[in-house]
């Protein structure tokens, strides 16, 4: 599609981003599946019933419009969660493998909220005061599951650090000399 005009664009935006969702609808239960992380795993599928909703908001626009949805591949999701279906399979231990996952979601995240971004603004450009306003609510409900992941990375950090401390206490104390 050839894009001449904001409602050109506008409307490419919509249909990279209805793409994007089937996708992460897709591939969401197979990061919460590998997961070890309980929050995490909670936190992915949240996400993936999330999309749903966004799926819906979409489809309504396109009505909005009287615009029939069109078959695109988003690029850039694609890219991303191949990295990360790649990065899942060669992970050795479960957390790295949370790790992993975490970032991919965390790249997913930044993706769709740049796009829905940018698609609220055309919207808002266009006078389409509704249709920004539920590009709005999907944008925050996105905010919200960064928000989630990155307090899963915070806790898993300290996780992390608490067992490096053991451990290195524990090395200390059998290092020590016996007195």
């Amino acid at each position: 599609m050839a894009i001449g005009s904001l409602k050109d664009l506008y409307l490419d935006e919509l249909n990279d981003l209805y793409d994007a969702e089937m996708q992460i609808v897709r591939a969401l239960p197979r990061l919460a599946e590998a997961a070890h992380h309980p929050e995490l795993r909670a936190t992915l599928s949240r996400q993936s019933e999330e999309s749903r909703l966004h799926l819906e908001r979409l489809e309504l626009i396109f009505t909005h419009w009287g615009e029939r949805r069109r078959q695109q591949l988003c690029a850039g999701l694609n890219g991303i969660v191949q990295e990360a279906d790649d990065r899942v399979h060669a992970a050795t231990t479960a957390d790295t493998r949370d790790a992993v996952i975490i970032g991919a979601a965390q790249r997913i995240e930044h993706y769709v909220l740049a796009a829905y971004g940018s698609a609220r603004t055309c919207a808002r450009r266009l006078n389409r005061s509704d249709e920004a306003r539920l590009l709005q609510e999907t944008l925050n409900d996105e905010s919200r599951t960064g928000d989630r992941l990155a307090a899963i990375v915070e806790s898993s950090l300290a996780d992390a650090e608490s067992a490096l401390g053991e451990a290195t206490f524990g090395d200390q104390v059998a290092r020590s000399p016996a007195v």
